[in-house]
């Protein structure tokens, strides 16, 4: 799908228009999702996704039935089924991992990879885990099929190489007062003619 498809795609499911558009230069779809002042977490995990983002970006993907939940925690599967990949066994993960590595997850068998790390050192405390090197876990999915997409929830973007990436997508998201803004950022793995 073209960025244009995928806009109109978001638009048809959701009904939200003008929340993304195209920035006709370079193709990149820009955009900013305001998440309302719901405080719901699906899933109970501290620091899991907000209510309406998997939808959100299931609207985004419809072509993308292979999904790879990375820091995985827990997941709303029911909204946007999928593998789950951690490093902590207790979570139950389909897949115990590690995200800079991963030796240990069929990578290559993904075609969409939805990546939302701990984004701070008080965070990775909170979860019990070391903070996570995001150059590293970038690297190590290259391992996706040209063609592939990774979607980061982050307060920051984390480096890549162009040979190797090209971004799809920068979308700003503010769930509401003492949240964090943190931003989409939608990697295509480069080689691949979906861009």
């Amino acid at each position: 799908m073209t960025p244009a498809q995928r806009i109109a795609a978001y638009e048809k499911t959701t009904g939200w228009r003008d929340s993304l558009w195209l920035h006709a230069p370079s193709q990149t779809i820009l955009g900013l999702w305001v998440m309302g002042n719901s405080y719901t977490v699906k899933s109970g995990y501290y620091g899991g996704y907000p209510a309406g983002y998997l939808s959100r970006i299931k609207a985004l993907f419809p072509d993308k039935p292979r999904a790879l939940h990375l820091f995985a925690g827990r997941v709303d599967l029911e909204t946007f089924p999928g593998v789950t990949v951690d490093r902590d066994i207790d979570l139950d993960p389909d897949f115990v991992d590690d995200a800079e590595t991963l030796t240990d997850t069929p990578v290559a068998d993904f075609d969409l990879v939805l990546a939302d790390p701990p984004y701070s050192t008080e965070d990775a405390v909170h979860y019990g885990s070391p903070m996570v090197n995001r150059n590293k876990v970038m690297r190590a999915l290259t391992q996706l099929k040209p063609g592939a997409h990774v979607v980061w929830l982050d307060q920051v973007l984390p480096m890549y190489r162009r040979n190797d990436w090209t971004i799809l997508a920068r979308i700003g998201m503010v769930k509401s007062t003492n949240h964090r803004f943190r931003v989409v950022t939608i990697f295509e793995r480069a080689g691949g003619d979906d861009l």
